[in-house]
């Protein structure tokens, strides 16, 4: 089965979208076969929406189109244009509406100083899809010939995303749902390396005296075994299995780097998860702290298989 066929890919035009198309591209490992631009367009109170002209927006639409047709996918363009559309509720109902599998966002939109940590809509979004999410983390550097000037990039390499996937999971329902749609990815061969992370908390009682510490230590380490053991041959033996302690999205993103991982997946809300808590949660936290591409598994999309 192919979880991530179809793609939403959400396009405001800014500097930042011919990285975000660029990075697209590569999604054939992915399991990708339709991707769909969509960019959506506010309209101000007041003003005819039939009188706004979105043929440039549709112009460098149809060449983002092109672009990614020549690498292979089926591609549609989609505009959204009403009075005050919010764009993360228009990406995601677009996604609702032409039955997509997830939605590809990034970190940085139409401003180049406007990302995650500011919230906007990557972080809204994030928190109200009920779809996958595949979030691409894009950086600013100083130009060479320019220090002033600042210039977009990607953080990491989207074509390599899948050669080591780090899987962190707490355990909880969402958590298994990441892992269950990781094993699927897996066993088609879309992924290479597999590491898997568990991190202890510091606010855990067990943690102040050794043998509690310990036997907790033990009690998850079967637990990660459990979960090694259900993966193919072909990556079970070298499946790493990481057990940790600290604040949870800071060990998550250190060990992505210590092991040398390519894309970080996990549950959108783990344990004890309130919808109102999102933005400082784990997941909220890692996909702004993060360098690698980050795939986050709703709690809610219920119509994914085991």
């Amino acid at each position: 089965m192919k979880i991530f066929k179809h793609a939403v890919v959400a396009l405001d035009l800014s500097d930042a979208s011919e990285l975000i198309v660029n990075c697209v591209s590569s999604f054939h490992k992915l399991g990708t076969e339709k991707i769909t631009l969509v960019n959506v367009i506010p309209v101000p109170h007041g003003q005819d929406v039939s009188a706004i002209d979105t043929s440039k927006e549709q112009e460098q639409l149809e060449h983002y189109k092109k672009q990614l047709e020549e690498s292979g996918f089926e591609v549609d363009v989609h505009i959204r244009t009403g009075i005050h559309y919010y764009p993360p509720t228009e990406i995601l109902a677009a996604a609702e509406d032409l039955n997509a599998d997830f939605v590809v966002i990034s970190n940085r939109g139409s401003s180049k100083v406007i990302d995650l940590k500011s919230g906007g809509t990557a972080t809204e979004l994030m928190q109200l899809s009920k779809f996958p999410v595949y979030l691409i983390n894009i950086g600013i550097e100083k130009g060479k010939e320019d220090p002033n000037k600042r210039i977009l990039t990607l953080t990491h390499p989207c074509e390599d995303a899948l050669d080591h996937v780090l899987y962190a999971t707490d355990f909880s329902d969402n958590a298994y749902r990441a892992y269950k749609i990781l094993r699927d990815m897996e066993g088609n061969g879309s992924v290479g390396k597999i590491s898997i992370v568990h991190v202890q908390g510091d606010y855990s009682i067990a943690l102040k005296d050794p043998v509690s510490r310990d036997g907790l230590t033990d009690k998850n380490r079967e637990q990660l075994e459990k979960i090694r053991n259900k993966f193919s041959d072909r990556v079970r033996e070298d499946v790493d299995l990481i057990i940790t302690y600290g604040t949870p999205f800071k060990e998550i993103v250190e060990k992505a780097e210590e092991v040398g991982a390519t894309m970080i997946m996990m549950g959108s809300q783990g344990e004890g998860f309130e919808p109102s808590e999102y933005l400082g949660g784990v997941s909220g936290k890692v996909t702004r702290l993060s360098k690698f591409p980050v795939l986050l598994i709703s709690a809610e999309r219920e119509e994914i298989s085991a």
